[in-house]
């Protein structure tokens, strides 16, 4: 049986970091990736291309309920974000108080955590537009500034003078390799094999179907809000596991205008602030299966889909939610159940954000604007507003989010958390967590640079723990 000192499951946004943290310092480290390795590049970013080869089931995934609320998973080498925006938000300090209060996370401070992020941001090249905003950006800006909203270019990691997103294949993964991590795609972790408290092994199955056994020292799990609450499931850890999954509810409409001009392979970076972190508006991707996904149930339908080219946008708000889902595994069954009930008074704040949203693209200047909700319809004037908006009912609503995390709360108090302060089992020796299932709840803005950062500081922790110096944070 093949044995190492660290074995990484998953390559996301936690995942990567953690290898780079640990294959740095000299820590023998194997990073194991459900997902195929595919090339940046390969494909259009939200082509249906991509969501073939580089979505888990292709981008249909939902949370159960009433409403339902779809997702989407990276399956892939570098996780979920090879195929995202790579929007970057610091975690504040409101949020990082809230953790030390509510859920008893020790030795977090404000101060560590920028002081990580900023190597981030030099690693991944975090950076605004050089030479002003896209079109689509812009439009937004132009609404909030016609109502006196506060809005913000919000940076992401990219490369402009080569035109790169720096994901973490790209990037933090390959620096782990640099420093002789090994990484084995198209392998799925069934279960860990815990003796006497201790997780020892991983069960791997490899896509040709082969089988085999992988003893570690430690065990760094890091698969993503469901997947990584799923594993733990199947291992038989369960304790206050997959019980307070968080998210950001989203509700989306379609804007007219000749002035967006739409990139289908990006996304607007502009944001409405004024309501944050509690509702934030944005824009999303604009690709023709996404835009038939938006207008399918509405009023306007798909007819014309094909017709409609540059000059329609997809814009969405999101709300932090006090709702709570659950991860499940079933018998028999490779993929969990995600369940997700949303409570009355935040379906009365996706009301109010609905209204928002219609308000904000009618002051950019939309010719019309289409609510993604069943029977929706066009609307040209603030006074349509309440009609359409009185239209959401839980069996009427589309619900999406991108955000999906708290599925294996961190802190000390044992009533509520699955693992410490971070990231180690409670209940299994060996085990370490360190993804955005241990964001503790929904934190209001795009949670990558938090899991990140998180992630680096565990992980540091962990080498501390083990009398091993971190090498420098910056990239050489």
């Amino acid at each position: 049986m093949k044995h190492v000192e660290a074995l990484v499951v998953g390559s996301g946004a936690g995942g990567s970091t953690t290898a780079a943290t640990l294959a740095a310092a000299g820590i023998q480290t194997l990073v194991l990736e459900e997902g195929t390795r595919i090339p940046p590049g390969t494909f259009r970013q939200f082509s249906q291309d991509q969501m073939r080869a580089q979505y888990r089931n292709r981008g249909q995934l939902a949370a159960l309920g009433l409403p339902p609320i779809t997702y989407a998973e990276g399956r892939c080498v570098g996780g979920s974000t090879e195929i995202n925006s790579g929007l970057y938000h610091r975690p504040s300090a409101q949020l990082v108080q809230s953790w030390r209060r509510g859920w008893q996370v020790e030795d977090l401070r404000i101060e560590d955590l920028t002081a990580i992020g900023e190597a981030i941001e030099y690693n991944v090249h975090v950076s605004t537009f050089p030479d002003g905003l896209p079109p689509a950006s812009s439009f937004l800006t132009r609404g909030a500034d016609n109502l006196g909203w506060r809005s913000a270019e919000i940076p992401r990691w990219f490369r402009h003078d080569t035109g790169e997103r720096q994901s973490m294949s790209l990037t933090y993964l390959a620096q782990a390799q640099r420093f002789g991590a090994e990484v084995i795609s198209d392998a799925w972790v069934r279960r860990l094999e815990i003796v006497r408290g201790r997780a020892t092994a991983a069960e791997v199955v490899h896509s040709d179907g082969r089988v085999e056994r992988i003893g570690f020292g430690t065990v760094f799990v890091c698969g993503g809000a469901v997947q990584s609450a799923a594993l733990l499931l199947r291992s038989g850890v369960r304790r206050n596991v997959g019980r307070t999954l968080s998210m950001h509810p989203t509700v989306k409409a379609v804007a007219f205008s000749e002035a967006i001009r739409s990139d289908p392979g990006d996304v607007p970076v502009t944001q409405v602030r004024e309501f944050a972190p509690d509702m934030t508006i944005g824009g999303s991707a604009t690709d023709a299966p996404l835009l038939a996904l938006a207008l399918l149930g509405t009023a306007v339908g798909v007819d014309r889909i094909g017709a409609y080219g540059p000059d329609v946008g997809i814009y969405y708000a999101a709300i932090r939610s006090s709702g709570r889902g659950r991860v499940r595994v079933l018998p028999g069954t490779r993929d969990p159940l995600v369940t997700f009930r949303l409570p009355a008074q935040d379906l009365r704040r996706l009301h109010a954000a609905m209204g928002r949203l219609l308000l904000v693209l009618l002051a950019a200047g939309s010719d019309r604007v289409v609510p993604s909700v069943h029977g929706g319809g066009p609307v040209t004037d603030r006074a349509q507003i309440p009609a359409e908006v009185s239209r959401m009912t839980r069996r009427t609503v589309d619900l999406m989010t991108v955000h999906v995390c708290s599925s294996i709360p961190m802190g000390e108090n044992r009533a509520v958390c699955a693992v410490d302060s971070h990231g180690a089992s409670h209940e299994v020796e060996g085990l370490v967590v360190n993804d955005a299932s241990i964001v503790n709840g929904a934190p209001g803005i795009n949670p990558q640079g938090t899991v990140m950062s998180l992630a680096i500081r565990n992980a540091e922790h962990f080498l501390r723990e083990q009398g091993v110096s971190a090498a420098a944070r910056e990239f050489r």
